[in-house]
């Protein structure tokens, strides 16, 4: 399940909450979208904005915080924890008082704890980033990202990209292991035990990145199942790009036995959407959730099929078409919106 966000004071921002797939290694693999980037030279700055929150020890603190990082205490508040802070007519100092009641909780305590055991060094994490970073600066120059900030989410978000400031969040709370056992306790609709599988802290990097693509690749409202398997296929060909070392059960978020049933079934799974007559299906709310939307498998290929199929069949026209013209470049792709195109380009045929 992914969600953004946006706000008026920063209009410009986005968020996503993102369930990532559990892999069982890192899956570290040159490929040919591998580069030489050592002159490029940015630093990645690391905030760790729970280490602050969860150091006050009084609303004036709370209220200090709000004064020394007033851009992301607008967002925490108003966004990522404004159920546990926020009601109707609630000033900067009610907003403060219910932030550190929440703070103060014995169960935020432990949590708190809990995330610092696991990410007390963070620095990994954030030398990562720092190479993702320098792939996107590589080709978006527009786009210098230098800081990521961490924080609890209370199971909200797990990574948020913001384009104003350019900028990366995690939650923490969101990568403690899928065998952490409150994330059982949780409502059980938004915490099913597929999505729970997912929330390894290795995907941290991917995450992050993918929240970036979402908001990097133009909305498209696609009109048939071709022209959204497309829309997809372009952002998880820019994650190609940007995360050339990652492999891809990592991209497009499943597990590893996930991406080779769809390698083994890729002959069958296009000649089922051929026989059917689904590629060109303008029944959105039907392709959409049969296709594209998250969930343990793709309904029309069984029980044992990997999840959005739609998707990873995009992306596989994408990289086609972009093989077959060499000569056109990301930004032309990301920018095209003429989907049906790509397609017939791509000569996509397995």
């Amino acid at each position: 399940m992914d969600t953004n966000i946006s706000t008026k004071s920063l209009k410009t921002l986005l968020a996503s909450f993102i369930f990532l797939g559990v892999f069982t290694f890192h899956g570290c693999t040159k490929n040919k979208h591998s580069k030489n980037l050592s002159n490029i030279n940015i630093k990645m700055k690391i905030e760790r904005f729970e280490q602050e929150l969860f150091s006050c020890k009084s609303v004036n603190d709370i209220i200090r915080l709000s004064e020394t990082q007033p851009n992301f205490y607008e967002v925490y508040t108003e966004h990522i924890i404004a159920s546990n802070v926020q009601f109707s007519g609630a000033t900067d100092t009610d907003i403060a008082v219910g932030l550190y009641k929440y703070i103060s909780h014995q169960d935020m305590d432990s949590l708190y704890k809990i995330t610092q055991k696991e990410f007390n060094d963070f620095q990994s994490y954030s030398d990562e980033l720092l190479k993702a970073a320098k792939y996107i600066l590589n080709y978006f120059p527009e786009d210098t990202i230098g800081e990521v900030t961490t924080f609890i989410s209370t199971f909200h978000y797990g990574a948020v990209y913001d384009q104003q400031s350019k900028k990366f969040g995690i939650g923490l709370d969101m990568y403690l292991g899928s065998d952490f056992e409150v994330y059982t306790l949780l409502n059980p609709e938004n915490f099913p035990l597929y999505r729970i599988k997912k929330f390894e802290p290795y995907r941290i990097v991917p995450n992050c990145i993918q929240t970036y693509v979402d908001v990097k690749v133009p909305e498209h409202i696609s009109t048939t199942f071709i022209d959204q398997a497309i829309y997809e296929g372009k952002k998880l060909y820019l994650l190609d790009l940007l995360l050339p070392a990652y492999h891809d059960s990592l991209k497009i978020n499943y597990l590893f036995n996930q991406l080779e049933w769809c390698e083994n079934q890729e002959e069958n799974i296009w000649a089922y959407l051929v026989q059917e007559e689904e590629l060109f299906n303008s029944d959105k709310n039907e392709f959409q959730k049969r296709y594209f939307n998250d969930g343990p498998f793709t309904a029309p290929f069984g029980n044992e099929s990997s999840p959005r199929i739609g998707a990873w069949v995009g992306w596989q026209i994408v990289r086609n078409y972009m093989e077959n013209h060499p000569e056109i470049t990301i930004n032309q792709l990301v920018n095209n919106s003429n989907h049906m195109l790509i397609f017939q380009e791509s000569g996509y045929r397995p």
